[in-house]
């Protein structure tokens, strides 16, 4: 490899600079756990930008602390206007080749900014992209005591063109909807975050990403750590705004319908429903009436899409029946799932 042309290999990776760009509003019991995971990366050319968005808590000083002793460490401040907002600002000051988003309350493996950088080099992938476990606090805290630079390295895949297009639509949705990975910032150009989408403004961003069809790199190692904390500001939201919970999965299916790729928007389409569905039941559980009320209404306009007639009856009917007959809708959603497994077992040649 090394005398292949084009492909950069040891000490010319690292002469690429990475902007890791950290939004952060009142995160001072995180932020700590967040940057140190930065700093201890075993990849240095770095620059740490930490844009706070108004916080009033004591998080601000904790960074000016970081900045002091680590000159990478830089903080900006703008008056509250949202994550997205912050990350535009962030992309618009960023100086490095590539862009890694980290949000304030996470943390990352300190070999993953190494790794990533190695495959947007040496396999020429303009965006990486691992996969992210999900866990609370005690465990995220267990977790970063545990895990070290001598851990087994990570295998990788790559895709490009309509390849790489259909791993964000069908094989790695759930991987790759979230923006925890490595992107050339010239391929970023001037795309930036909708700032007035409160929810699902990272899916977004990354669809219109994959519409260009880079080459890509996906490892299944779980080397992002999300901190699932039920008082976080997306737990909040999805339990406050459930007509912005659907937006995203609307604006990605009409693109799609409208390209005239209807496998793409069908798979959307169906996502769509089966969030409401569940976002329905979430209502349900909290006795939250007019959340109820909201999404009988956003059910209704989904009936008359010429995407939801293509749906499969089954899909249909457990629409109807949330509505109109919840406990058939959950005993239904009972037996699907048992029947999902069933067929798992089968598949992977267990009875």
């Amino acid at each position: 490899m090394g005398g292949e042309p084009g492909v950069q290999t040891g000490e010319e990776i690292f002469m690429c600079k990475i902007s890791v760009i950290i939004p952060m509003y009142n995160a001072e019991s995180y932020i700590r756990q967040c940057i140190r995971s930065v700093i201890g990366q075993t990849y240095r050319n770095l620059e740490i930008l930490v844009i706070d968005d108004g916080s009033t808590d004591g998080s601000p000083g904790i960074c000016r602390q970081f900045s002091l002793a680590d000159s990478r460490v830089r903080l900006y401040r703008q008056e509250n206007g949202g994550v997205s907002r912050a990350r535009n600002y962030g992309l618009d000051i960023a100086s490095g080749e590539y862009i890694f988003f980290l949000d304030s309350d996470d943390a990352i493996h300190p070999l993953l900014l190494e790794e990533m950088m190695g495959q947007g080099q040496t396999q020429r992938a303009r965006m990486v992209f691992c996969d992210c476990a999900r866990m609370d606090s005690l465990l995220l805290e267990d977790t970063m005591d545990s895990v070290s630079a001598e851990d087994e390295r990570p295998g990788w895949l790559t895709a490009e063109g309509a390849g790489a297009e259909e791993w964000f639509h069908i094989t790695y949705t759930k991987e790759l909807s979230g923006i925890c990975g490595l992107i050339s910032r010239a391929c970023i150009g001037k795309l930036r975050f909708e700032e007035g989408l409160a929810i699902g403004e990272d899916t977004l961003f990354m669809y219109r990403m994959f519409r260009k069809q880079l080459r890509t790199a996906y490892s299944p190692c779980a080397w992002y750590y999300y901190r699932m904390d039920p008082e976080s500001a997306s737990h909040v939201a999805n339990r406050c705004l459930h007509g912005q919970c659907f937006v995203c999965h609307m604006m990605i299916r009409d693109s799609e319908y409208q390209e005239g790729d209807y496998r793409f928007a069908l798979r959307w389409e169906e996502r769509l429903i089966a969030r409401i569905r569940q976002q329905y039941a979430n209502c349900r559980k909290q006795r939250d009436e007019k959340g109820c009320e909201e999404l009988r209404e956003i059910a209704a306009g989904e009936r008359k899409s010429p995407l939801y007639r293509s749906l499969g009856f089954s899909r249909r009917f457990l629409l109807g029946c949330c509505f109109v007959c919840y406990p058939v809708s959950v005993l239904l959603d009972r037996m699907d799932i048992r029947l999902w497994k069933w067929k798992e077992a089968i598949r992977n040649g267990r009875k």
